[in-house]
C-alpha cells in the first residue's frame, strides 16, 4: 500500500517549476498535497498509513489533529478509518489561523477535553513553523502532545526542530529523498532547502 501511495504522490503531488515556499524560500520543485488529500484512492491509502505511524508512538494517542488545512482532510480520513476499525485515535480537531469571527467564536474546532492525548499531523513539513504552531495552540488547551506525524518531510530540518522542541517521536510517512528525479535534476533545490532550514 506504501508503494502504491508513493506512486500517487509522485504522480499526483510533485510539481516541477518556480515556487516559493512558506519559509521565503525559492525551490524548483513543490510537493502539492491536497492534490493527493482531496484524491479518493490516496486519501484512503494516507489514513491507512497515518494509523500504521499512530500505532509505532510509544502511546496511541485519543485524537488526531493539526493546522487547517495542511491536516484538514488527514485528520478527516484517519478518525474515519478509525471509527471503521475500533482504533482508538477516533477524535479529531483543527486549529485555526485566526479565531472564528461568528457562531462559537472558536480558534480550535472540536476543542478537546484537557488532558486529551493528542497526535499532532500535517501534510508537509519544511521548517516546522505551521505544525509547531498547531501542537502549541492544542498544548495550550490543555491536550498532550504525544506524537507528530506528517505525510511528507522536506527533510529541511523541520522534523528536528519538532522533536527539540515538543520532546515527542516525530515520524513521516515519506521523506523528499523518496522522490529522487527532482534531486537528481536540481542543485537549485538542495541548496534552497538549507535556506529552508536556517530560516
Amino acid at each position: 500500500m506504501r508503494q502504491r501511495l508513493r506512486e500517487l504522490v509522485e504522480s499526483l503531488c510533485l510539481l516541477e517549476g518556480d515556487f516559493v515556499l512558506s519559509t521565503g524560500a525559492k525551490s524548483q520543485f513543490y510537493f502539492d498535497c491536497k492534490r493527493a488529500t482531496l484524491n479518493g484512492e490516496a486519501l484512503a491509502l494516507i489514513a491507512d498509513e497515518f494509523l500504521h505511524e499512530i500505532n509505532r508512538l510509544p502511546e496511541k494517542p485519543q485524537a488526531i489533529g493539526g493546522l487547517t488545512m495542511g491536516a484538514d482532510f488527514i485528520t478527516a480520513a484517519v478518525v474515519m478509518r478509525a471509527a471503521q476499525t475500533d482504533h482508538p485515535t477516533n477524535l479529531g480537531s483543527i486549529v485555526r489561523k485566526a479565531r472564528k469571527e461568528h457562531g462559537t467564536r472558536s480558534f480550535i474546532e472540536n476543542e478537546l477535553e484537557e488532558g486529551t492525548s493528542v497526535v499532532v499531523v500535517d501534510d508537509v513539513v519544511t521548517t516546522g513553523t505551521s505544525t509547531a504552531r498547531a501542537a502549541r495552540a492544542m498544548r495550550e488547551a490543555g491536550c498532550r502532545i504525544v506524537g507528530i506525524v506528517c505525510l511528507i518531510d522536506r527533510e529541511a530540518g523541520g522534523m528536528e526542530a519538532l522533536r527539540g522542541e515538543f520532546n515527542v517521536d516525530v515520524r513521516s510517512v515519506f521523506r523528499k529523498s523518496d522522490f529522487p528525479t527532482p534531486m537528481q535534476s536540481n542543485e537549485l533545490g538542495q541548496s534552497d532547502e538549507r535556506l529552508a532550514a536556517s530560516a
